[in-house]
């Protein structure tokens, strides 16, 4: 699962044309907290190819997914219309209707997480997943 959510977060990243400092930050934290080295987690970076089908995710991981994808679309303090686009479409890739981004969207952190909220949340996009 975290090779696919790395790739979608590279293709975000770089869905403006360049990939801000912060951004990188976060796809490394991420990728290092599933156990990958820097390396492995560049090359990524660098050739994210394709997405696999995310449908098959449990709720967990999906859950997880989308929020980083969020998180990652905010940290730059710049929000792009093909930022929030390629966000609801891998939504829907992860079994979301459109309505989970928006939901999520103003609760999603750009730097912090809070686990109670977090949690909160978590169940009430549930009612979004098809």
């Amino acid at each position: 699962m975290v090779k696919e959510q790395l790739k979608a977060l590279a293709q975000l990243a770089n869905s403006d044309g360049e990939i801000d400092e912060r951004e990188l930050r976060l796809i490394f934290r991420i990728g290092e907290a599933h156990g990958m080295d820097q390396t492995e987690v560049q090359k990524i970076i660098d050739h994210p190819g394709q997405l696999g089908n995310l449908k098959s995710l449990d709720e967990d991981d999906k859950f997880e997914f989308l929020y980083s994808i969020i998180q990652l679309m905010k940290i730059d303090d710049e929000i792009y219309n093909e930022e929030v686009l390629f966000c609801q479409q891998i939504a829907m890739k992860l079994g979301y209707g459109l309505g989970a981004v928006m939901e999520m969207y103003p609760h999603v952190h750009k730097n912090v997480v809070v686990r109670e909220e977090k949690l909160r949340l978590k169940k009430k996009v549930r009612e979004f997943l098809k």
